[in-house]
């Protein structure tokens, strides 16, 4: 890490790895300031002082000029200097650290009266339904869009000029360009919906839905981003897509290349994405389907088949990855009808007949066995 030590509260606030860890935390981020901290304890209160600051300014940080991020940085920090000397006044009367007084507990709203009254003056604030990254795209790219809202109670359908196919749930809002533009594929989600996008490698498809960004090239897939729920949700059906945050330091880099970046998903995979804690958790979505043509679907009736290839045959039929150790379970055989069982259910029935046990991690499912018994 820099030697943090000699950084002032401006310092920290401009600081990108700082910035990051205060918006963005990871363990490892987490650890290595937590770390830090301790081997540093006089800088506690500085480094408290710029993480109130960067939180305050969180808001609609994409939205303005590094020019009026500064100036605002360095009004709320003059605020504070009268205050960082002696405890004590020449008095003898104490002075009240300002992380205490009063002015300091409103200081973040300060910050964002400041910051709204600006996007009032620019009239980004017309549509409060996008987020700050999709109102910054639609005004540079100055495009007309159409939105659709679904108010009814069933969903409804919606067929974009690519030929692509929308499926809007109810109370759910979709935002997109009458014509896309040469490179890309934007469309702005509040809610609930159903993709089946039309394949076209050089203008990927990018749907924009509360903090989350979904990249795809060509497939389906399902996206739940209500305004009100503390989780967002991309489950893939067919194809691959991938899933970053708005607040990835790197994302003008992934939304301009034609390669799938971030987290991967594959069909049956999900991403949930919890919006309190800035995490994302890769795992699989909760009844995965078959995914191969219906006349390729084996039957799955079993006599003394080695586990192995039926683990393989299930994985190819999902197009689930499923990991197990070859050399331990080669010798067990499995004598079984798995016909109309749901994932799951086969694999419990399998695992039952082989002393095993699976668990789902990071969208794959592992076997955990000690082998068959002679």
């Amino acid at each position: 890490m820099n030697d943090y030590k000699h950084y002032g509260i401006e310092d920290l606030v401009w600081d990108t790895f700082f910035r990051q860890w205060v918006l963005s935390p990871t363990r490892e981020t987490d650890n290595k300031w937590k770390e830090w901290l301790s081997e540093n304890p006089e800088m506690a209160e500085k480094i408290n002082q710029s993480r109130q600051i960067v939180l305050s300014l969180q808001v609609k940080e994409l939205e303005i000029s590094n020019l009026e991020i500064a100036e605002i940085v360095k009004e709320t920090i003059s605020r504070t200097k009268p205050l960082l000397g002696d405890n004590t006044s020449k008095g003898g009367f104490e002075i009240i650290p300002f992380y205490r007084k009063f002015w300091f507990k409103i200081a973040a709203s300060f910050t964002l009266i400041i910051l709204f009254g600006w996007l009032a003056k620019s009239g980004f604030n017309r549509n409060n339904q996008l987020s700050n990254i999709q109102k910054e795209i639609v005004t540079e790219e100055q495009e007309k869009f159409t939105e659709k809202i679904n108010s009814t109670s069933a969903s409804i359908l919606i067929v974009l000029k690519d030929g692509s196919k929308i499926t809007l749930a109810p109370l759910s809002t979709i935002r997109y360009p009458e014509n896309f533009a040469n490179k890309k594929r934007e469309v702005y989600l509040t809610g609930e919906a159903f993709f089946d996008i039309s394949k076209d490698p050089n203008r990927p498809f990018f749907v924009y839905a509360n903090e989350l960004v979904t990249k795809v090239l060509g497939t389906s897939f399902r996206i739940k981003a209500y305004k009100t729920s503390k989780e967002i949700t991309v489950e893939v059906k067919t194809g691959r897509v991938s899933v970053f945050a708005q607040s990835d330091p790197d994302i003008k880099e992934k939304t301009a290349n034609h390669e799938l970046e971030g987290i991967v998903l594959s069909p049956n995979q999900k991403i949930i994405y919890a919006r309190d804690q800035v995490r994302m958790v890769k795992t699989l979505v909760e009844k995965p389907e078959i995914i191969i043509p219906k006349a390729q679907i084996p039957q799955f009736i079993f006599e003394d088949v080695p586990v192995t290839d039926v683990f393989d045959s299930i994985a190819k039929t999902y197009g689930i990855d499923i990991l197990y150790d070859e050399e331990l379970l080669e010798g067990c055989p499995l004598t079984a009808i798995l016909d109309n069982q749901t994932l799951h259910e086969k694999l419990t029935i399998i695992c039952k007949a082989i002393e095993a046990n699976y668990e789902i991690l990071d969208g794959q499912i592992v076997i955990h066995g000690k082998g068959c018994r002679n």
